[in-house]
């Protein structure tokens, strides 16, 4: 008697059997529900290489409240710092300039460099991409720089602006706050203090002068 080759060898069972043939079918609902997404431009359903692919969330676009708060004063001050580390300003003398040509390495530089991992970090040196402001950036960086010169102006308001310039400074770059204080012998308490009475008074002065919220 001839012997009989497994139940599995020979396709399974007819369960498995009707759900491969049916895969395909399936696999095709789910492109042509990817392509009904992605032709309405949703985020939901879109079919990645190895199924159904999650999306991270979209970024909230910048939210202008109805009239001009001293919160919104302070996010614009940090953003005005923040755009004025992306511009491409010279922050020192050029001096001497390096003539010599450009170092080639050779094989043995390079494996060298492989096992002190100095090859990755000369990679993401000449890798950095600093991405200038755009023009709107600019002008929005422009406006809110002069409200500390402009509503703090007076003598008394010298240590407010100072204040509020530092904090929104530091912000901005992530700077030790405690360590700035201590050199400047400042308290936390009144820093804070002086930097939420001059926020305030920009605000105030923004409303009076009707200036567009944006």
């Amino acid at each position: 008697m001839r012997n009989r080759l497994p139940h599995d060898l020979l396709g399974g069972s007819p369960r498995r059997a009707a759900a491969r043939a049916d895969a395909p079918a399936a696999l095709n609902e789910r492109a042509a529900a990817a392509a009904r997404a992605e032709l309405h431009g949703e985020r939901t359903g879109i079919l990645g290489a190895t199924g159904r692919l999650s999306l991270p969330r979209l970024e909230p676009l910048r939210r202008v409240p109805e009239r001009w708060t001293f919160v919104h004063v302070m996010e614009r001050l940090e953003e005005a710092f923040r755009m004025l580390r992306r511009l491409p300003l010279p922050t020192r003398p050029r001096g001497y300039v390096n003539s010599m040509p450009f170092y080639l390495y050779d094989r043995g530089d390079l494996n060298a460099q492989l096992e002190t991992f100095e090859l990755e970090r000369l990679a993401r040196m000449r890798n950095r991409v600093r991405i200038p402001p755009s023009p709107a950036e600019i002008a929005r960086m422009e406006e809110a720089l002069r409200w500390p010169a402009l509503f703090l102006s007076g003598p008394e308001f010298h240590h407010v602006a100072r204040a509020v310039n530092l904090g929104c400074l530091w912000a901005a770059v992530d700077a030790d706050v405690g360590k700035g204080l201590r050199r400047i012998k400042l308290t936390r308490r009144t820093f804070n203090a002086r930097k939420l009475q001059g926020l305030r008074i920009i605000a105030r002065e923004l409303i009076r002068r009707r200036v567009p919220v944006r």
